[in-house]
């Protein structure tokens, strides 16, 4: 089966693919939960709802940026495909 019909098929999902899983990632990824928890030790609950608007905020943006880096990739890849196609 082609890469178009895995894609409309929902075999292939780019959102999904875009998560890390090497062991850099891994121990960022940690080293901030046990951070966030930390520091929620020492935060009223006041502060609590400030630090989760700011972690929502934080993710919605890498969120877009995300997105956006995939496009700015894809549009790449066709114009390389293009330049190949092209007779010369």
């Amino acid at each position: 089966m082609s890469t178009i019909q895995n894609l409309y098929y929902g075999r292939i999902s780019p959102y999904e693919m875009s998560i890390s899983t090497t062991p850099e990632y891994q121990k960022l990824k940690a080293l901030a939960y046990k951070n966030e928890d930390l520091l929620r030790e020492t935060l009223s609950d006041e502060q609590k709802e400030l630090l989760d608007k700011l972690t929502e905020c934080i993710t919605d943006i890498s969120s877009i940026s995300e997105r956006d880096m995939f496009i700015a990739g894809f549009r790449l890849g066709m114009k390389l495909m293009i330049d190949v196609m092209k007779d010369e």
